[in-house]
């Protein structure tokens, strides 16, 4: 069990929240419950759309190949967020999440926002703050994972 399982003041994304910030948000939050096998959100579906956290359990994130085959792309842990991107920028989901057994998630529903916001401004904030710094930290490491793909061209043709 992570520590993130036992106590949520361990998950990055309520790391900088108060016991009452984080009560606040979990107020609004709903918990839900997958079995293995089962899809949370799926690639190219535009619901539903929210901030999810892994309380319990492992995911896959998968994306869609032609021909209908799939590319793991990440395992997902408890702590982990997603579908932070949709939350931020409503728009149709980039990759699959399935539970790779059973799992425990909390999703804010985007709508909810408003209200925690009217509830726990500072909550809000830093939910959004958190949210945002964990998304920057998986852009930075595409990036490196791109390049380390893709070396940038020489403009020599001499070296």
């Amino acid at each position: 069990m992570t520590l993130c399982e036992d106590n949520f003041d361990q998950c990055p994304v309520f790391g900088t929240m108060s016991p009452e910030e984080r009560q606040h948000v979990q107020q609004i939050a709903e918990f839900r419950f997958f079995n293995k096998g089962q899809t949370v959100i799926r690639e190219r579906d535009a619901a539903p759309q929210g901030l999810w956290m892994l309380r319990h359990g492992n995911c896959h994130v998968v994306r869609g190949l032609s021909g209908g085959a799939e590319q793991q792309m990440a395992m997902l842990e408890p702590g982990a967020i997603f579908g932070e991107m949709s939350f931020f920028d409503p728009a149709p989901h980039s990759a699959t999440i399935r539970a790779v057994g059973e799992c425990e998630l909390m999703f804010l529903p985007a709508e909810k926002i408003e209200t925690l916001r009217v509830l726990d401004l500072s909550a809000a904030y830093k939910l959004v703050l958190n949210a945002g710094q964990i998304m920057a930290s998986k852009l930075r490491r595409m990036d490196r994972y791109t390049l380390d793909l893709f070396p940038p061209a020489r403009t020599n043709p001499d070296e």
